[in-house]
């Protein structure tokens, strides 16, 4: 088994990327913060479903794997997409940042997957 460089950059970045959250929301949980309130239990436990997919598509990635490939570009676009209003309708800099952040992570993630290895030339 050989992954490149940005095959494992990548399965780093979504397993760190999905920990972070999943530890986020269960803190959020726990804590009944007013966070909760406005998203509501129905979007925590979507996100808690979502990430912990995402922490096995990392594992896809690791091993090298089409469906962890797969399944980490759909689950962090549809983790940007949801971000989307949240970069739009924003009040101050400070809100908007964790929506930004969610945007860049799947967008790196989608390049490094999707960026053709070099094949190495034997004349």
């Amino acid at each position: 088994m050989t992954r490149s460089n940005r095959t494992a950059m990548a399965a780093i970045l979504v397993f760190f990327y999905c920990l972070a959250n999943l530890i986020r929301l269960f803190v959020a949980f726990i804590n009944q913060s007013e966070w909760l309130e406005v998203v509501g239990y129905g979007g925590v436990a979507m996100g808690l479903i979502l990430f912990t997919i995402g922490l096995v598509s990392a594992y896809g990635i690791w091993q090298n794997q089409r469906w962890g490939k797969i399944t980490a570009i759909v689950v962090l676009t549809l983790n940007a997409l949801a971000a989307l209003p949240g970069i739009l309708f924003t009040t101050t800099f400070v809100e908007g940042l964790e929506p930004i952040m969610a945007v860049l992570v799947a967008v790196i993630v989608v390049v490094l997957l999707l960026w053709p290895t070099p094949q190495s030339s034997t004349a």
